[in-house]
C-alpha cells in the first residue's frame, strides 16, 4: 500500500483540519515525546491519507520523524495479527494505530512507545450482551457511577479502554481475553478522564466523550 504526499490544507490559527475533524495533541501520555490523533470519514484511501496527514503534524513536533523526500518511500502495512505499521523507506516509523466508528476513521500516531486508539457506543451494549465476559464487576460499577447509572454508555467507555490498550501491546484481543485486561479506577483531570489498564504491563489510557459514546488513547 503506497503513500501519497499531500500537502495539509491551510487553516486559521495554525491548526490541521482533516475533513471536518481537527488534529488533536496529547502530551501528558507520552513523556519526552508527542501524541497525535484525529478522524476523517471512513472510505477508500482513508487509512493512508489519514497516516500521512498525522506524520506531518507529528513531524512539527518531533523532528525525527521528518519526511523522506521520496513519497514513494513512504508504506503502510499491517502485521499478522493486523496491527498497522508505516516504513520511511527501510526505517520503522512511528507507532499507528486505526478505529473505525459511525462512518469515521479514528488513528493516533505516537513518537514515542506504542499507541492504541478506540471508540466505542452504547448501541454496541445492548439487553443480552455477554457484560459477564467482557467485564469485572467492579469495572462495571466505578463505569456506571461515571455514567449516571447508563451501563451501556459505562460498558461503552471500559471497552474503549480495553480495546485500545490491547491494541497499544501490538496484540489486539488475539492475544487476550477481555476478562484479563483490567481497567482501574479513574482519575479525573479538565481534559478527560485517565487509566491505568492492566494487561501484559501497565498501560496508561486516557478517554474522553466522543457523541454519545467515548473515544480512548492508549499508550504502552
Amino acid at each position: 500500500m503506497r503513500v501519497r504526499r499531500r500537502e495539509p490544507a491551510a487553516c486559521p490559527r495554525g491548526q490541521d483540519h482533516i475533513a471536518h475533524g481537527t488534529i488533536h495533541t496529547l502530551t501528558h501520555l507520552v513523556p519526552g515525546g508527542s501524541l497525535v490523533f484525529a478522524f476523517t470519514k471512513s472510505g477508500r484511501g482513508a487509512e493512508t491519507g489519514l497516516a500521512l496527514v498525522l506524520l506531518q503534524a507529528l513531524a512539527r513536533l518531533d523532528p525525527r520523524w521528518n519526511l523522506p523526500s521520496d513519497e514513494n518511500a513512504l508504506t503502510l502495512h499491517k502485521s499478522a495479527l493486523g496491527e498497522p505499521g508505516l516504513l520511511l523507506g527501510d526505517k520503522q516509523g512511528p507507532s499507528l494505530s486505526f478505529s473505525h466508528g459511525k462512518g469515521q476513521l479514528w488513528a493516533a500516531m505516537s513518537s514515542k512507545g506504542r499507541v492504541g486508539i478506540d471508540v466505542a457506543y452504547p448501541e454496541e451494549f445492548t439487553a443480552g450482551y455477554p457484560f459477564d465476559r467482557a467485564f469485572r464487576p467492579e469495572e462495571l460499577n466505578s463505569a456506571r457511577a461515571l455514567c449516571h447509572n447508563d451501563t451501556a454508555r459505562g460498558a461503552a467507555l471500559i471497552w474503549s479502554a480495553k480495546e485500545a490498550s490491547v491494541k497499544a501491546t501490538g496484540a489486539g484481543f488475539n492475544r487476550f481475553d477481555p476478562l484479563d485486561v483490567r481497567v482501574e479506577a479513574p482519575h479525573f483531570s479538565e481534559q478527560g478522564i485517565r487509566f491505568e489498564v492492566l494487561a501484559d504491563r501497565p498501560i496508561c489510557a486516557w478517554a474522553r466523550t466522543e457523541g454519545r459514546g467515548w473515544l480512548c488513547v492508549a499508550l504502552a
